[in-house]
């Protein structure tokens, strides 16, 4: 593992020891989330992914009780993911369940319906507070640098590149624009504040980029 891989695998190990899950448990679920975000497929739903998640999750300014479940559904929500597939929530909510149910540890119903929720961002999040910050965090890539976006939206591409320029575009372009159709991308009130108009900025210029192709 690179520098960056031991970063965030040591979250998951710190998360699984505050669980009392016993290390050789955790190293083996951990080595397929290795496996499972390092797919040669993924360019965009890496450990980086994860990463990003974790850093704005830290960010929260509320106090949480069930921070353990969205550490929990945050690891798996993307364990599984084909771009071809319209199942990847349900089949990853499944595994997490699976897992979690059977070691006795935090609450796995509620993991699963959190990782569930993130298969639908043109819906409203939950008004659940846990549902909002999962919900934030996973969208809270449209309202980074420019930089950042732009690695966002070339690593999109590439997942999808069973897909030609005509196929991805006209999708992509249809989604963004469900995207700004919506009252707020954001579903807690300070991310609301914080980051609204950066991602309103950063998908329009993409929408722009895109009809000029």
């Amino acid at each position: 593992m690179d520098e960056k891989q031991i970063e965030i695998m040591s979250q998951w190990f710190e998360l699984c020891y505050n669980n009392e899950i016993s290390l050789e448990i955790a190293a083996t679920m951990g080595e397929k989330i290795i496996n499972a975000y390092s797919s040669p497929h993924r360019s965009y739903h890496t450990l980086g992914h994860l990463h990003h998640c974790f850093a704005i999750l830290d960010q929260i300014p509320y106090e949480i009780e069930e921070k353990n479940d969205i550490r929990f559904a945050i690891w798996f929500h993307d364990f599984i993911y084909d771009p071809k597939s319209e199942s990847n929530e349900h089949q990853s909510a499944e595994i997490a369940y699976k897992w979690l149910h059977g070691l006795g540890v935090s609450n796995p119903e509620h993991v699963r319906s959190l990782i569930e929720s993130t298969a639908n961002y043109l819906e409203p999040a939950k008004d659940v507070l846990t549902y909002q910050v999962l919900h934030d965090i996973d969208l809270g890539i449209f309202a980074s640098d420019e930089k950042i976006y732009t690695e966002y939206s070339k690593g999109i591409r590439e997942e999808y590149g069973h897909l030609n320029d005509k196929q991805f575009f006209l999708a992509r372009e249809k989604f963004l624009n469900s995207l700004m159709e919506l009252d707020s991308l954001f579903a807690l009130e300070a991310f609301e504040h914080q980051w609204e108009g950066k991602a309103r900025k950063n998908i329009s210029k993409e929408i722009k980029k895109i009809k000029k192709l």
